[in-house]
């Protein structure tokens, strides 16, 4: 009898933890799994000033690429959509510097390994619980390139440390500071040549890549002359002679985003 009433102790005690360790917040959704992707949520953990910080991580095959938010003449940019969240009044998705890849002879602007979006996610009410849902188009691209989905829903922990704060606060440091219209005046020099502007930065490191941002249906392509680049705008339809632009630039020190006007 008495291992009887010892085996029954032991189970009335492991019944009394189960609860706590199912409370336990969820820092990650289970991961949506395409053909060569797969994509989850991730929370840095709880509400730090008036925003939680959280990601979108999207995990590829070996020798398989995803884009960033303008890929070039080819490609198709994620598109990240939180209109289903909870309690939220705003979702700020940040992207990582990219690189440019070549894709049987067409270069573009993208990621070839795992990636993540830092989000900012701003409640409606601090106070109330919240839930971040996403519904994510993307593409996942190998020798051929494969549209993806994924939807997904996490209610973001109200406390507890998060296993995944660290790569949530390497991935933010991998976003290209912006810097003001002033500062980019200091910094950069575009000089009209032909059809392209040669670009010039000054400050502290090399520059190792430039990636360019204009309004559909324009795009630029940016190519490396000695220490400078030449920029080259290109319109699926009419070409205009100027341009606004967004330049993000990548030295051998830091990666900032500055506004620029070609004319």
């Amino acid at each position: 009898m008495r291992v009887f009433f010892a085996c029954t102790a032991t189970l009335a005690a492991a019944l009394a933890f189960a609860p706590a360790r199912a409370a336990e917040p969820a820092f990650a959704t289970a991961p949506a799994k395409g053909t060569v992707s797969a994509v989850r949520l991730l929370s840095a953990g709880p509400l730090e000033g008036a925003a939680y910080r959280a990601g979108v991580e999207i995990s590829l095959a070996p020798k398989t690429a995803t884009y960033w938010r303008q890929p070039g003449e080819a490609g198709s940019p994620p598109v990240f959509d939180f209109s289903k969240s909870i309690n939220v009044a705003k979702v700020e998705t940040a992207f990582p510097t990219p690189k440019h890849l070549d894709e049987a002879g067409t270069i573009v602007a993208g990621y070839d390994e795992t990636v993540i979006f830092p989000l900012k996610v701003t409640p409606k009410d601090p106070k109330a619980p919240v839930t971040l849902a996403l519904d994510l188009d993307y593409a996942a691209c190998g020798k051929i390139c494969l549209p993806a989905k994924a939807g997904l829903s996490l209610a973001l922990p109200q406390s507890g440390a998060s296993p995944f704060a660290s790569v949530i606060n390497a991935a933010e440091k991998r976003v290209p500071v912006k810097i003001s219209g002033a500062e980019a005046a200091k910094r950069l020099s575009l000089k009209k040549d032909g059809d392209s502007w040669r670009l010039s930065v000054t400050g502290p490191g090399r520059v190792q890549d430039v990636f360019a941002e204009v309004a559909d249906p324009l795009f630029i392509e940016s190519k490396r002359e000695g220490a400078n680049f030449a920029l080259t705008l290109f319109s699926t339809g009419p070409k205009p002679k100027s341009a606004n632009a967004t330049l993000t630039i990548i030295t051998e020190r830091e990666a900032f985003e500055a506004p620029a006007h070609l004319e």
